[in-house]
């Protein structure tokens, strides 16, 4: 169960996060200071933090650098302010999102689980290792896929154009060939900010990923498996 941090010095809002996220399945600790947070943080060993700035006894931007100093756990920084430079600041710092109140609790759970997926689920105190984070350049039925670029290339040697969802569709896809990927999956898959997705969504995505990645008079690599998901069905090659 994914364990989640909360530290905000409105108490009531602190509980209500925590109840919150006990809702739609997750594990949550609620603390309203820096030295509740120092004091909980080791033995809680959660995978994901959210943190106001404005505390007590000191800056959410201290606990960010506490944490980014000893592991790779998710890190969603609330705040009253839209600062643009407050935002910079806790992002620099190692914060992975910056979500202005008052924000949407469906908002705050797709961020969790989309960190959840970037993170491998590491607790505090662990750093991601290269396994959980896969990346690289990777060929399948003439097509070449670098991660790192964020290109795809076709069997004519041309560049095949792809929207920043499709792209992190098609790479969830390839990292988990041959096996079959629930949408829900796949939706947490996907990095972007303010962006709510849907089943539907994600069967619009993989459909024009079929149209653009299936090689002429070939079968599309994408498979649907019925009640399950879908399936990237292909022999991938890492180059």
């Amino acid at each position: 169960m994914t364990k989640v941090l909360i530290v905000d010095d409105d108490e009531i809002l602190g509980e209500e996060l925590r109840d919150v996220f006990i809702q739609w399945g997750f594990e949550a600790l609620a603390v309203a200071s820096v030295k509740e947070f120092l004091t909980k943080i080791k033995d809680y060993q959660p995978q994901v933090a959210v943190v106001d700035l404005a505390l007590p006894d000191g800056s959410g931007v201290d606990i960010i650098k506490n944490i980014r100093s000893t592991s790779d756990i998710g890190i969603i920084v609330m705040s009253g302010r839209s600062d643009e430079i407050e935002r910079i600041v806790c992002i620099e710092t190692g914060a992975d999102h910056y979500v202005t109140k008052p924000f949407s609790s469906r908002e705050m759970v797709a961020r969790i689980r989309q960190l959840m997926y970037r993170t491998g689920g590491v607790v505090y105190g662990e750093f991601a290792s290269a396994k959980d984070v896969k990346t690289g350049c990777f060929k399948f039925s003439d097509f070449v896929f670098d991660t790192n670029a964020m290109a795809l290339t076709g069997p004519s040697g041309d560049e095949v154009s792809l929207t920043t969802l499709e792209y992190s569709v098609l790479k969830t896809l390839v990292t988990h060939a041959r096996e079959v990927l629930s949408r829900d999956f796949l939706l947490e898959s996907i990095h972007a900010e303010n962006w709510a997705g849907s089943d539907r969504n994600v069967d619009n995505l993989v459909s024009r990923l079929r149209k653009k990645i299936t090689a002429p008079g070939g079968s599309p690599p994408v498979r649907t498996v019925r009640g399950s998901g879908y399936m990237f069905a292909l022999e991938v090659e890492t180059l």
